[in-house]
């Protein structure tokens, strides 16, 4: 059975929420059918967050990859000189990974779109800041983002709607070690927390004060005016049907009626991640396009890239003020070695380790440790940390690519391969910064005890179907339609011809804006 539509979005994440909220607010009937591979996940469930606090187990877990080597139900696989993550780094239900997103929300800076021309690396964006400046500030507006204009980072028109959040005692101590290495501190732009009562689980919150795609979009959904908008999960679309330069729709799993489907639509959209994304348009095989949907140039998965987190903790002997880190996530960040000047070696990110101090009351209360126990573990050694994003480059070397098989919800498996061809160098930049954060350590009175470097993965990864000018260096043009197609779209960190030093999602969120508002213009590539 099929069905016509004017758009189809694949994915329900906040790119997919945000392009149906333009498409919607141009035309109210416009109709429009959402396909999302995952399940319905509640939200701001009791015994979730029970689950949470005393076991440590979240709702969504089901839903992260499987990249364990030693199971048979393997479904991710990585390649390369260098180990590729995949456990934990999105969700793959309802909402997508706001679900369990920490709710920071950077620009990026002006530099981060010029990147080759500046570097000699990575690709240019095909067009610059100012375009997507005022995107940005809508963006800010309806994810209710916290955050200080004083603080660094690129030009504003206007303040953000709400301000920043408070740091926490131990950061506010952190901040005033950050001069030790010519760090200006700053405040974590957050995404609506302005009702947060600080229960320290946001990976799941208890009351929805972090923004979630999931509520955004049962807002659109339950509005009367959109009687043509409509909602499947658990539905997911195993390819794309196209002729030569039309997608006509979408051939899914119905898991409702266990059968396939197929449903058109003048325009497609897909906004499902950088993995998926990426996967589907290699999927969608036909005699026009052997290789998969805009890949006659062989660019469909190539320059995948993420930015690499680092970090370094230290110890103090005692802890008289008792401590602790209130939140699951970090207030203080520096964007003082986010600038041009560092841009050739990797560009850095800087802010509080979110774990550290960590003290576990509610644990220590189940163990029946009496109060003078708990004041005395409070005031004991204590553990302190910061981080970084270190940004990397895309390389046509590295690249997704289908794995023989099926996964969860009968989708392709994975493969990244990924190396770094001068691996000494850039470890060596790290290494340098990471004695630079010890210094800010140092001068808090915290020992040198670990570093680290963590293995990349695909929470921020992009570049898979980037932007570009040219079809034979890119996968999409400058309003995020696939070359040679003239109504098939991709709105995922997919499309980001770089990953820069900070987190992707309010760039994604200002681009599902800026694509939104073109489809309502009727507008063609």
């Amino acid at each position: 059975m099929s069905r016509d539509f004017d758009f189809i979005l694949i994915g329900s994440g906040v790119a997919a929420t945000l392009v149906c909220q333009r498409l919607l607010e141009a035309n109210p009937l416009a109709s429009i059918l959402i396909l999302e591979a995952g399940e319905r996940i509640p939200s701001r469930d009791r015994r979730s967050w029970w689950d949470l606090v005393l076991a440590r187990k979240t709702p969504y877990s089901a839903t992260y990859d499987d990249d364990s080597t030693k199971s048979p139900a393997q479904e991710s696989f990585s390649t390369g000189n260098v180990s590729w993550g995949f456990k934990e780094s999105r969700v793959r239900a309802y909402g997508g990974s706001t679900m369990h997103w920490g709710g920071w929300s950077l620009r990026f800076k002006e530099e981060d779109f010029q990147c080759r021309s500046r570097t000699g690396r990575g690709a240019d964006w095909p067009f610059g800041y100012d375009e997507l400046e005022p995107w940005y500030a809508l963006a800010e507006q309806i994810l209710a983002v916290g955050g200080d204009a004083s603080d660094e980072g690129p030009m504003r028109s206007g303040l953000y709607p709400l301000p920043p959040y408070p740091w926490s005692a131990h950061e506010a101590e952190l901040a005033n070690g950050f001069d030790t290495i010519g760090l200006k501190p700053g405040h974590m732009p957050m995404a609506r927390f302005k009702r947060c009562v600080t229960t320290g689980t946001c990976k799941y919150c208890p009351i929805g004060a972090r923004y979630s795609a999931q509520d955004h979009l049962d807002a659109l959904l339950f509005d009367p005016a959109h009687r043509n908008l409509g909602l499947k999960t658990s539905a997911p679309v195993r390819r794309i049907l196209a002729d030569r330069n039309l997608v006509h729709g979408v051939e899914y799993f119905d898991a409702a009626s266990s059968t396939f489907a197929t449903a058109h639509a003048r325009q497609v959209i897909v906004c499902a991640g950088a993995y998926e994304s990426t996967k589907l348009l290699l999927a969608s095989v036909s005699p026009e396009w052997p290789a998969g949907l805009g890949n006659r140039y062989d660019q469909v998965g190539r320059y995948i890239v993420t930015h690499l987190l680092f970090s370094v903790e230290g110890t103090r002997p005692a802890n008289p003020q008792s401590l602790f880190q209130e939140y699951d996530f970090p207030t203080l960040m520096s964007r003082s070695w986010d600038t041009p000047q560092r841009q050739a070696e990797g560009k850095m990110f800087v802010f509080n380790n979110r774990a550290l101090p960590k003290i576990e009351f509610e644990n220590l209360m189940i163990q029946g440790k009496t109060r003078a126990q708990i004041d005395q573990i409070a005031g004991g050694p204590s553990r302190a940390g910061l981080s970084a994003f270190i940004e990397e480059f895309g390389d046509p070397q590295n690249r997704l690519t289908l794995a023989p098989g099926t996964g969860k919800f009968g989708l392709p498996k994975t493969r990244v391969s990924f190396s770094r061809r001068n691996p000494e160098r850039f470890l060596a930049v790290v290494s340098a910064a990471q004695d630079e954060l010890f210094k800010c350590l140092a001068a808090l009175g915290y020992s040198r005890d670990t570093q680290a470097k963590a293995d990349p993965r695909g929470d921020h990864a992009s570049g898979t179907c980037r932007m570009g000018l040219s079809p034979d260096a890119s996968v999409t043009g400058a309003n995020l339609a696939v070359h040679g197609l003239d109504n098939l779209y991709v709105c995922s960190n997919a499309v980001l011809p770089n990953a820069a030093a900070v987190n992707p999602t309010l760039t994604l969120a200002a681009l599902a804006l800026r694509l939104g508002a073109y489809l309502s213009a009727g507008a063609s590539q």
